[in-house]
């Protein structure tokens, strides 16, 4: 391999990689070359010894200095090294390193509206909007309007020189958002030539396409004064879906998980403090599916376990499932033609991305150096999500229920509904159906994100060692998206049905009926909607068949179904000005002279989101969305740095330094006027070992979205504590008193009879359409939050040994606390604290939650939820760096890198009635205790082989606190107040005394966690001349499949869904 191109994937053998660990970067003075057997012999490398006298901005500190040390733990990779085993996307790449959570990846970014394609980066699982992006160490426009949220997939992969991680707050550095630390990406400069990269992969299954071609052209001027760059790059992932990997999905032979198997509380023998009976509540089994609704629709369940369903060509029939749970309380069945619910959806979103940058500078004179950067990327990405349905009607979609005098049921479906108690009276019988509309098509995103961005300024130096900069940065981020598939079910004012709930009440059309918008069914009649039975009044509306699968015309799809539209708008300003320099003309220190910079910044920020006028009324399946239009936000700010170098050279000090900063905010906001500092120090007694500390304070000031969103129309699986209530609990009496019947009423019997949950008279309370769907609440912003506020802890360790050359160990420990925490309150929790308050129902939890006066049930919005300050996070941990090179005598060069992080602490404290009551985070999925990512390289000259391997350590199935020991409140409460469940041992039962406490639920599934798991990667280059390369390689060598039914596509899963994959690459340079 040539030395051009010794930056390979996961080798650490680029400058950039190992000088940010600052043992590599001291390990010869700046005057002195390093010894031969440590060099690093790429030409980047030699130009930046050749040039020590040149000052490096390192990431974390506004001082430039000799070297790229740093007194914060910081890893750096080059680009070489997060894309030399094939990978396209930088999310995605970065995702893989131990520091950086999986929490908006390319395999995940569906499962939201709208968010198809993006990926933003979530440092130590503190949350994406505690990670502060950067680029070349300044801000960039939000992908997401009125948040924080930047798409790192839409900076130039080829202009990328390396990519500095630092743990730890930055505020003082670089303003709000930096709690959980910085993620700088550093851009390229002074590229002089013409280079060309393409690279195609494919998954071994034949799918998952993968398509990137870049090229970037740029030349030296004045002799080598100036410098013009531009890089065009296109981007190509083809959509993977769900039913394409039926092996691992179940679309089609049901799904592989964890299933209910044991049945629950008193009844099934679930006693004692772990609620266990020794048997695993859970079972891991595959072909489930969900018994009570099916793709072609379900009338609803029979003795026996047996379903009435329709099958796809409309007739009626029983189903008997091989195994139906209902016995332990889930509505799930093994076997039978229940659905799936996965015959619709994206593992993978489709994206197109093309990107255009430009940069240039000219250097009049060192004290005027004008510079410009310029970006445009287009991204245009598709993903699709479950289709419509509806668990009962008119429950889920407010519509007519079915009519057993509809047009289009035959007269076996008559007979069979007849035969099972349904139907008796056709003119005014109704009967109930569950359907999964995936012959409506999956709910699909479609959209189009347009980023602009341009940076210009000039800098310099003056006072022979003082430099200033004057810059200008605005980003504009626009986006057209369309919601298809979506139902219409009201008119927009909300006072008629329209679409859905006119198609589908269908009646057989009378002889005098002259219109053509009619369907003939299986009889040969002509069926037509019922609202046109009189007069022909919407001409558009053509009767839709939901009576099996594939069944209604294409002219009532497309007038039940709408086109949502979404526009989004955010724009950034920065106005920024800073001068830095040392004293050295005035005094210096024993260790050398004092160093400052000295700043301002000016940000502003707009953001709008508007909705179509159907989609924001709720006349649509899709949550009714409001337009969201805040008031600019905008901060003044002012900051300050000081390095002091107390001693260098002497007897047990090699370099002894402190370094101080400080900066003021002040937010058009009722934040306000915050502050924020951090301190930090380098103690080296001797070259080869270095000692640093940072202690800092950080803060995330809220976001336009946090303040000002407008409230709008959620989803959730609520749990209703009502619902089968323990008779004298404190929770039954809460209930009472809210108006909960005790027992089932007449309205509650009749409201329960379509649903998956019947109820009889008399019968306890049960919340039948909570068990059944998803319900429908309230969310939006809080104009009254503050800021958030973070401290941190870094102390770490650097060792070089001299007598072991090319070896360098770096040790950071970690430790980061967020105060007064931005956070929602789930409407479960919501719900649950207003009924479990020992005071009462008049309590803040209980005036937002809604019910039917009658039944009891909830009623949409069932709660309002919004934003407080009230939460905490806590985080530490230990990362481990160790890296290896050496070139023999005959010029090969072998690497090695590993990378590793064990988080000691991850919890979160969401309980505001016990703000001292944590919630582990750490080891459940997302969070494990080890991760590692580790690459070995041997370069032969003309060939050069990479091996690279990702270590994900176990996590649990379920919670944390269910199958293992945990902190918690003693209990206050119930049979087991002031007992801790491990062997008899007791607790104070006063609020806020935190013990360790038994599992919640012992037996809840077979094994605690799923395994751990190595990804293996390979890949061989070959150089062909000086100017053309080829690369060849495997991702996910073994083809390992996530574990226990996972897909890799939930929140924060790390698991690789996508199997094994072949990629090929071709470098060109002129």
């Amino acid at each position: 391999m040539k030395k051009t191109r010794l930056l390979i994937a996961g080798s650490a053998l680029s400058f950039a990689l190992f000088a940010a660990m600052p043992s590599f970067a001291q390990s010869a003075p700046a005057n002195e070359p390093a010894k031969a057997d440590e060099e690093v012999a790429t030409e980047s490398e030699e130009a930046l010894e050749e040039g020590t006298t040149q000052p490096i901005l390192v990431t974390g500190s506004r001082i430039a200095r000799p070297t790229l040390q740093s007194a914060v733990p910081l890893t750096s990779v080059t680009i070489e090294d997060l894309t030399g085993t094939g990978e396209l996307s930088l999310g995605d790449a970065l995702n893989d390193l131990p520091s950086l959570r999986s929490t908006f990846s390319s395999g995940n970014s569906s499962r939201f509206i709208g968010t198809a394609g993006l990926s933003l980066l979530d440092l130590r699982g503190l949350g994406t909007d505690r990670t502060l992006v950067l680029v070349n160490g300044r801000r960039h426009v939000t992908s997401t309007p009125g948040d924080n949220g930047f798409d790192v997939n839409t900076i130039p992969t080829d202009l990328v020189q390396r990519v500095d991680i630092v743990t730890g707050g930055n505020s003082a550095i670089y303003g709000s958002d930096a709690v959980a630390g910085v993620v700088n990406f550093i851009l390229k400069k002074d590229f002089d030539g013409i280079t060309l990269r393409s690279q195609g992969g494919i998954s071994s299954r034949g799918d998952r396409g993968t398509y990137f071609v870049s090229g970037i052209a740029g030349q030296n001027f004045a002799d080598g004064r100036g410098n013009v760059a531009a890089s065009l790059e296109y981007t190509r992932q083809e959509p993977l879906l769900m039913y394409q990997r039926d092996k691992l999905t179940g679309a089609a032979s049901g799904r592989c998980q964890f299933q209910l198997t044991d049945l629950q509380g008193a009844a099934g023998g679930e006693v004692g403090f772990s609620a266990t009976d020794g048997i695993p509540d859970n079972t891991f089994v595959c072909g489930i599916r969900n018994g009570t609704i099916s793709d072609a629709g379900t009338v609803g369940g029979l003795s026996g376990g047996r379903f009435l369903r329709f099958d796809d060509l409309g007739n009626l029939f029983i189903d008997t499932p091989t195994i139906n749970y209902a016995s332990v309380g889930s509505g799930n069945t093994q076997g039978g033609f229940g659905s799936t619910l996965r015959n619709t959806g994206s593992l993978l979103a489709a994206v197109d991305r093309y990107a255009a940058n430009f940069m240039a500078h000219y250097d009049v004179s060192d004290a005027f150096k004008p510079f410009i950067e310029a970006k445009y990327v287009r991204t245009e990405v598709s993903g699709e999500g479950q289709p419509s349905f509806f668990t009962s009607v008119p429950s889920t979609l407010g519509g007519p229920a079915f009519k057993c005098s509809n047009g289009f049921l035959s007269a076996q479906n008559i007979s069979v509904l007849q035969q099972n108690g349904l139907c008796t009276n056709l003119t005014t019988g109704t009967f109930p159906l569950a359907r999964f509309n995936i012959d409506f098509g999956g709910r699909r995103f479609e959209g189009t994100r347009e980023t602009y961005r341009a940076v210009g300024g000039v800098e310099g130096t003056f006072n022979e060692d003082w430099n200033y900069e004057l810059a200008v940065n605005y980003g504009r981020f626009e986006a057209v998206g369309f919601n298809t598939n979506n139902l219409v079910i009201f008119n927009q004012a909300g006072t008629a049905y329209d679409g859905f709930n006119l198609a589908v009440d269908a009646v057989v059309a009378p002889s005098t009926f002259t219109g053509t918008n009619f369907v003939t069914n299986a009889a040969g009649q002509r069926v037509i909607c019922a609202v046109n039975a009189v007069s022909n009044v919407n001409t558009a509306c053509v009767p839709v068949n939901v009576f099996g699968q594939g069944r209604s015309d294409a002219r009532a799809l497309d007038f039940i179904n709408t086109e949502g539209r979404t526009d989004e708008f955010a724009s950034q300003f920065v106005a920024s000005a800073f001068v830095g320099g040392d004293l050295s003309q005035l005094f210096e220190l024993p260790g050398g002279p004092v160093a400052f910079a000295l700043g301002a910044e000016y940000r502003q920020e707009k953001a709008s989101v508007d909705y179509d006028a159907l989609t924001s009324s709720g006349a649509t399946f899709l949550n009714a969305l409001q337009d969201f239009r805040p008031p600019v936000f905008a901060v003044r700010e002012a900051y300050g740095e000081v390095q002091v170098p107390l001693f260098k050279d002497v007897p047990f000090a090699k370099e002894l330094s402190l370094n101080f900063a400080g900066r003021v905010s002040d937010y058009n906001t009722r934040t306000g006027t915050v502050y924020a500092y951090n301190v930090q120090g380098i103690y080296a007694p001797i070259e080869d070992v270095r000692f640093r500390a940072a202690y800092a304070t950080s803060v995330r000031a809220p976001t336009q979205g946090d303040l000002f969103s407008a409230a709008s129309e959620n989803f959730a699986q609520i749990s209703d504590p009502c619902d089968l209530v323990s008779p004298g609990s404190i929770t039954a009496a809460n209930c009472a008193a809210a108006g909960v019947p005790t027992t089932a009423n007449a309205a509650l019997v009749t409201a329960c009879a379509s649903t998956a949950f019947p109820v009889a008279l008399g019968a306890p309370f049960v919340n039948c359409t909570a068990r059944t769907s998803s319900t429908g609440f309230l969310s939006g912003g809080n104009p009254t939050l503050i800021e958030e506020k973070g401290k941190s802890l870094t102390l770490g360790v650097v060792v070089e040994p001299s007598f072991v050359p090319g070896l360098s160990l770096t040790v950071d420990y970690y430790k980061i606390e967020v105060e007064d925490l931005i956070a929602s309150l789930s409407a479960q929790s919501i719900i649950s604290l207003c009924y479990s308050n020992a005071s009462g129902i008049n309590n803040p939890f209980c005036s937002t939650v809604k019910r039917d006066a009658t039944t009891g049930l909830f009623v949409k919005p069932a709660v309002i939820s919004g934003g407080i300050n009230f939460a905490k996070q806590t985080t530490k941990g230990i990362d481990f760096d160790i890296a290896y090179r050496k070139t023999f005598e005959n010029g090969d060069r072998f690497t090695s890198r590993l990378i590793a992080t064990r988080a000691l602490r991850l919890d979160n404290y969401t309980d505001p009635t016990n703000p001292a009551n944590p919630n582990r985070q750490l080891s459940e999925l997302g969070d494990p205790q080890w991760a590692a990512s580790f690459s070995l390289a041997y370069d032969f000259g003309d060939i050069d082989v990479l091996y690279a391997a990702r270590y994900i350590g176990k996590m649990t199935i379920g919670s944390y606190e269910a199958q293992n020991n945990y902190l918690g409140q003693c209990p206050l409460t119930g049979t087991f107040r002031g007992q801790t469940g491990r062997e008899g041992t007791t607790c104070d039962p006063v609020l806020g005394n935190i013990v360790e406490l038994a599992p919640a639920n012992a037996d809840q599934f077979p094994q605690i966690y799923y395994p751990a798991v190595v990804y293996h990667d390979i890949r061989v280059g070959f150089d062909i001349g000086n100017d053309f390369r080829l690369t060849a390689g495997v991702n996910n060598l073994l083809d390992k499949q996530p574990p226990f039914g996972l897909l890799g596509t939930a929140g924060g899963d790390p698991y690789d869904s996508f199997g094994r994959n072949f990629f090929l690459g071709i470098n060109v340079n002129f």
